[in-house]
């Protein structure tokens, strides 16, 4: 083949090639303006709808966004329901909690008070018990220092009546140390049984009562406040302070049914301000529901104490019994 024609058929397959692909590229162009012309046109296309299904869409539209607003609602409602009652539940599970405790403190404290009232018991047996074998220790020991003292000074009256010696006087003056070292110790025997006396103390005058060393008395009869105050003062007592719970409920206890005693414990100085007769203000209270509340047009100064342990404020001048405390 000659070299020129060959190389005229080479030129002519490359052109060939060119056009090819320019057609090719040439119809991609062309449909991708289709498309985008088909997609501009779909919006006019809503346009040219009727008003009637406009309107039918619209409502579509509506009733499916009603639908989904009232699923979302539903589910949210259930959501809050279902914490609300988780809630409640909680709220009652903690009310049974603390009723349950209240109910057990309470149960306890009445056991505990139960226990000490028994061994309170016991133990004022035994303090008794002690008090009376002090006392004969007591007298016998007083017994001892009389028949003592009386041994020693007809001794030393008998030597001092023989006309003896030095080694007479010397037993003498040996006598007279010894009876003053055994009256000395007499004395402080005497002493300490005493105070012995005063630590057991499980007496109390005729007619008083006796609670932890301290004896109460309760009167029969009535009188106002300051009466009742100066009755105790005669007595070398005062109208009863409560410090303990034990001791309000040993108060209670001798108070008898619809009635109330005085207690010494006023606010009659200073409106609100209750304190003892003593001075001391009042720290642990056991008013009953709604006391103090000073009505009446003559106010309530007073307390007074009801068959239940709980406190009540009345006019001062009302003519109550009345429970006075001193130390036995």
């Amino acid at each position: 083949m000659p070299k020129g024609k060959g190389s005229s058929m080479s030129e002519g397959e490359a052109a060939a090639g060119a056009y090819e692909r320019w057609d090719l590229v040439e119809g991609m162009e062309s449909e991708k303006r289709e498309q985008r012309k088909a997609r501009k046109g779909a919006v006019p296309s809503l346009l040219t709808l009727s008003p009637e299904r406009a309107i039918t869409l619209l409502y579509v539209l509506l009733a499916l966004t009603f639908v989904l607003f009232m699923a979302l609602t539903i589910v949210t409602l259930q959501r809050v329901s279902a914490m609300w009652e988780a809630l409640e539940q909680a709220r009652m599970r903690s009310e049974n909690s603390h009723t349950t405790a209240r109910h057990n403190l309470s149960e306890a404290q009445d056991t505990l008070d139960e226990q000490l009232s028994v061994e309170l018991k016991v133990m004022r047996g035994r303090l008794q018990n002690v008090s009376q074998e002090v006392e004969r220790v007591w007298w016998k020991v007083a017994e001892c220092q009389r028949e003592c003292g009386k041994e020693l000074a007809d001794r030393l009256r008998v030597l001092e009546e023989r006309d003896v010696l030095e080694p007479v006087l010397q037993q003498l003056a040996e006598a007279r140390q010894e009876q003053s070292r055994v009256a000395a110790l007499l004395d402080k025997a005497l002493q300490e049984t005493h105070n012995l006396s005063e630590i057991f103390c499980t007496r109390c005058p005729s007619g008083w009562q006796q609670f932890d060393r301290t004896c109460y008395f309760f009167s029969s009869t009535t009188k106002p406040w300051l009466a009742a105050k100066e009755f105790c003062t005669n007595f070398s007592a005062h109208l009863a302070i409560v410090d303990s719970q034990q001791e309000n409920k040993f108060l209670a206890n001798h108070v008898m049914e619809n009635q109330k005693f005085w207690l010494g414990l006023t606010d009659r100085y200073r409106e609100g301000d209750w304190q003892w007769t003593d001075g001391r203000s009042l720290s642990l209270p056991f008013w009953n529901n709604g006391e103090p509340n000073n009505v009446g047009s003559h106010g309530e100064d007073c307390a007074t104490i009801y068959s239940n342990g709980r406190w009540n404020d009345v006019p001062c001048f009302q003519a109550e019994p009345w429970i006075c405390e001193r130390s036995c």
